[in-house]
């Protein structure tokens, strides 16, 4: 069930840091920005992905900086943090519409919260109101199945088996309105296939499923397969996206090589800020972040993540990736009967 949307309350859990004296600190815009601490906001808990992520790149980052950085973790907004996060920055008016305060996104999921969710109605705010910075990297998914499917062990395996059996290739979902489950029913549909769908609970008790064979075939993030692939409990059959499968995937072919092309699915992250920042302070933020990202230690920390890549979008690049995957869920929200327009 999800939680009661909310829109009022105070920042949590407070990691301090302290400017480092550099000859290359990047000085602030003519207007005067920033003239106090930056505040980078975790919509989620310390320790989470996006907590990582927040604190290796303010790390990288506050060398570059002449006002120290913040990461500040938010616990209390819903399943729809982000677009609460916007409604909240919108309201606190000038001390944080000027850009001193971000947040982390990641995008398309955050984006599908617009379909099942009429945020215009009951936020006040949509996918025009995303004001990206930049976004710093990509994650993609993976379709795996559990490793003694009859089969095959190849993803046009699986393909001929469910058009000849349709129904009965068991897919692990986490039911209508995730990002997850909205990218393997966009996968099933390019495919022409159809499946018998079982709701499974969250990513961890999904992939678990399918690893001890009490389902067939979900999609996750890498670090979810990983422990199950080494244990020889799972087939990795496609990766997301027209990139090159990591390691130790090297050989599973991505979707652009089954003929998908623009496919919107790969995890992307960054940081953005309310609709209302100057876009001069946006633009320095932007470039405060770059170099950021651009440290070598920075990325190779990040690349400890499995199969994450280190990739640079700017602002349009990232909106138009979050639009792409909004047209393509939309028919496929409609079909499953979320979206909230059709209810």
């Amino acid at each position: 069930m999800r939680k009661t949307l909310v829109t009022g309350l105070v920042f949590t859990s407070i990691l301090a840091a302290v400017p480092a004296v550099a000859q290359d600190v990047l000085p602030r815009t003519q207007n005067g920005f920033p003239s106090d601490s930056i505040v980078l906001m975790v919509i989620d808990e310390p320790g989470s992905a996006d907590s990582v992520y927040a604190n290796q790149l303010v790390e990288a980052a506050q060398p570059f900086s002449p006002v120290p950085i913040r990461v500040e973790h938010r616990e209390d907004f819903s399943n729809f943090g982000t677009w609460e996060a916007i409604r909240w920055m919108i309201d606190q008016g000038p001390r944080t519409n000027d850009g001193s305060v971000l947040f982390v996104y990641t995008v398309p999921g955050s984006v599908i919260d617009l379909l099942v969710i009429d945020m215009e109605t009951e936020l006040g705010v949509g996918l025009d109101d995303l004001n990206v910075v930049m976004s710093t990297e990509q994650l993609p998914y993976f379709i795996h199945q559990r490793a003694d499917a009859p089969w095959g062990d190849t993803m046009q395996d699986l393909i001929d088996y469910a058009k000849e059996n349709p129904g009965e290739v068991r897919y692990i979902s986490g039911g209508p309105g995730g990002a997850q489950d909205a990218a393997m029913q966009w996968y099933l549909r390019q495919f022409d296939i159809t499946v018998n769908e079982i709701i499974g609970g969250g990513g961890g008790a999904r992939a678990l499923t399918v690893a001890a064979g009490e389902g067939d075939v979900t999609l996750s993030p890498p670090d979810l397969i990983l422990p199950h692939f080494q244990g020889g409990k799972v087939d990795v059959l496609m990766m997301s996206g027209d990139g090159v499968s990591p390691t130790p995937w090297e050989n599973v072919p991505n979707s652009a090589s089954f003929g998908i092309t623009g496919d919107p699915w790969n995890q992307t992250r960054g940081i953005a800020v309310p609709p209302e920042t100057p876009d001069e302070n946006r633009l320095w933020l932007e470039q405060l972040f770059a170099k950021a990202a651009a440290q070598p230690d920075y990325q190779a920390l990040r690349l400890q993540v499995p199969g994450l890549q280190n990739t640079i979008l700017d602002a349009t690049a990232t909106i138009a990736l979050a639009e792409r995957a909004y047209d393509e869920s939309l028919p496929v929200m409609r079909d499953l009967g979320v979206y909230w327009a059709d209810q």
